[in-house]
């Protein structure tokens, strides 16, 4: 009865891994070495950013006492996303296109960057492949003066500021944009004076950063 019941268990097993395999693709195992990306800085209008799905995948191990061979499932922790964007202002001097598509991954982030109208966007060439740097950008809004400028304190924490930099005084012909983590809050109690002023149930920044107090080399 219990060689009955192993034989039977090992053929499930079979059965499993092959309908494992037949519902998943094996994982692209090749690695981009690429330690030093070339950068692209611009502000960028959004276009389009959508949802790319990953579908799980397997890698094949190596069980050191048996050297029987057995499948692991891998799923991504982050989610992926293709973007396409106009470049509004060149901020580095190697951009030479109107238009970027590239693509992004974002484990949980409490705010995206596709929550914007207008970002700061860090985009690195790695093998040929354009990737945002992850959770780098800026929220950006035109100033009466034309001038961009993004919020003193951090989108996900209004309680920090993004730099020790001193602020610079701006007038804003639009009200910036409340993320969804803070919509449900009272906007009092989240943007406060003296960076931030309240109109008729709008935010308008008092204060905020250019483009460049907010670059790091």
């Amino acid at each position: 009865m219990k060689i009955i019941f192993i034989l039977f268990l090992s053929f499930s097993l079979q059965i499993a891994y092959s309908q494992f395999s037949q519902k998943n693709e094996p994982c692209d195992e090749t690695t981009c070495n690429e330690k030093n990306p070339e950068i692209f800085i611009f502000i960028g209008k959004k276009i389009n950013v959508s949802s790319v799905k990953q579908p799980d995948c397997y890698t094949i191990e190596t069980d050191p006492k048996t050297q029987t061979n057995f499948e692991i499932l891998e799923t991504s922790m982050d989610s992926k996303f293709k973007s396409k964007y106009k470049i509004l202002k060149k901020i580095s001097k190697n951009i030479n296109f109107k238009i970027i598509d590239f693509v992004s991954y974002d484990h949980a982030s409490r705010v995206r960057y596709d929550e914007f109208e207008n970002v700061l966007l860090f985009v690195g060439k790695y093998c040929n492949e354009l990737i945002h740097q992850k959770y780098q950008y800026e929220p950006v809004y035109k100033m009466k003066n034309g001038k961009w400028a993004s919020p003193v304190c951090w989108e996900f924490d209004t309680s920090k500021r993004k730099s020790n930099k001193e602020p610079h005084k701006v007038d804003m012909a639009e009200p910036i944009t409340v993320p969804q983590i803070q919509s449900y809050q009272k906007l009092e109690d989240v943007y406060r004076a003296p960076y931030y002023e309240i109109k008729k149930g709008k935010v308008y920044m008092r204060y905020g950063y250019y483009p460049e107090d907010l670059i790091t080399e």
